[in-house]
């Protein structure tokens, strides 16, 4: 499949990894302090592209202790994650997504349902709940792997704490997904029945 745009999507390396290997269909997402935001509101993430390619990042991964932030398994993969990552200056693209549903949660004890699906470990999932106005954006997506790795440079406006990035060139590459359309959707079905959304 070829896709073209110049939308990313900013989240943790390590989360990326776990959606490039199949082993995560699901984000949650809050948005940082940067985030677009409504006249006298808080910044706040809105879901708002269908398809993009997920921007792997690397600060907060770095800092001391914040990978007690990470379920185990994500735990587990981390420090190959940080020896693979790009020279400075760089960025690798390597994988699309697309949002098969996007909801808003505003019941902790319904995330929690989700187990550890979104690679993230149950005290940052209710820390980034409580964080201003309760509740978090759930993402199920579908990704896709692209054939190569394709190298941008980084640029300062790509920094910062906001989930959007647009890209200073449209990028474009031929992608496969990662699950097979049965696997996805066994997959995302037991998820969204597990939130209670389905």
């Amino acid at each position: 499949m070829r896709v073209t745009s110049p939308v990313a999507l900013k989240e943790w390396a390590v989360l990326c990894a776990g959606l490039g290997a199949g082993d995560q269909s699901v984000l949650v997402r809050k948005g940082g302090i940067r985030e677009p935001r409504a006249a006298g509101q808080a910044p706040t993430f809105t879901p708002e592209h269908r398809g993009f390619w997920l921007l792997p990042t690397f600060f907060h991964a770095r800092e001391p202790g914040r990978d007690r932030d990470l379920a185990p398994a994500a735990r587990a993969r981390l420090p190959q994650v940080l020896a693979d990552a790009p020279p400075a200056g760089r960025l690798h693209l390597s994988l699309w997504a697309e949002v098969d549903a996007a909801v808003e949660v505003h019941d902790l004890a319904r995330l929690a349902r989700l187990g550890d699906a979104h690679g993230l470990a149950p005290g940052c999932v209710a820390d980034r709940f409580a964080y201003r106005k309760p509740g978090l954006w759930v993402l199920f997506l579908r990704t896709y792997r692209s054939g190569q790795v394709i190298d941008i440079a980084d640029r300062a406006e790509y920094a910062g704490c906001h989930s959007w990035v647009d890209l200073a060139e449209v990028i474009a590459g031929d992608v496969e997904p990662v699950l097979t359309d049965r696997e996805h959707a066994a997959r995302v079905a037991e998820l969204r029945s597990a939130l209670g959304d389905a």
